[in-house]
């Protein structure tokens, strides 16, 4: 992968067994960072739960009234609840390891009790590369952006279980040409 200046990264470890991903995150005013205003907009800290059933990333109500943020539009949204209307506003994210994301449209949840203030949704994971593990009991989240290569599990099962069969050697698929002699590994699951 060559050296790309706007290639951002973070990865989280935590050590048991994640069922939700919450993270760190920065939430301020828009601006463009290439021409930042003076002073800055306020960077107000905040948790955020990452959803992949979220197709917007939403902030709390809470979250608008701090930073004063002021509306852009309208959307309807539809939510465990049902179905309604929010302001939207735009703003510029900070995730882990200063990974900056600049802005984002998001619409408005109201503010409850609990530890997250942002939803970040698929608008903001598909900027990029998302992944999930979970080995030895450990969770690893790891985001990167933009997007820098695929990742293929049944590639490298394939790799791993075919790795000591010579190129042409029977498949061990058992596949047969129609005249009943075996088909190379080479044509086959080799290719």
């Amino acid at each position: 992968m060559a050296h790309d200046p706007k290639f951002q990264a973070f990865t989280l470890k935590s050590p048991g067994t994640l069922n939700r991903v919450i993270t760190d995150i920065g939430v301020s005013a828009a601006f463009d960072p290439a021409a930042p205003p003076t002073p800055e907009p306020t960077l107000t800290g905040a948790k955020a739960l990452w959803d992949t059933g979220a197709t917007k990333s939403v902030i709390s109500t809470e979250l608008v009234k701090t930073l004063a943020l002021q509306p852009v539009g309208v959307t309807k949204v539809n939510h465990a609840g049902g179905e309604g209307t929010s302001h939207t506003y735009l703003v510029n994210f900070r995730l882990p390891h200063a990974v900056g994301v600049a802005g984002i449209l998001v619409a408005e949840f109201p503010s409850t009790p609990g530890d997250f203030g942002v939803i970040v949704g698929m608008d903001v994971i598909c900027l990029g590369d998302f992944s999930l593990t979970n080995m030895d009991g450990k969770t690893w989240v790891s985001f990167r952006m933009p997007s820098c290569g695929t990742i293929d599990y049944v590639v490298e099962w394939h790799k791993e279980r075919y790795a000591a069969i010579s190129w042409n050697s029977p498949c061990p698929c058992g596949a047969v040409k129609p005249d009943g002699s075996p088909v190379k590994f080479v044509q086959c699951h080799g290719a």
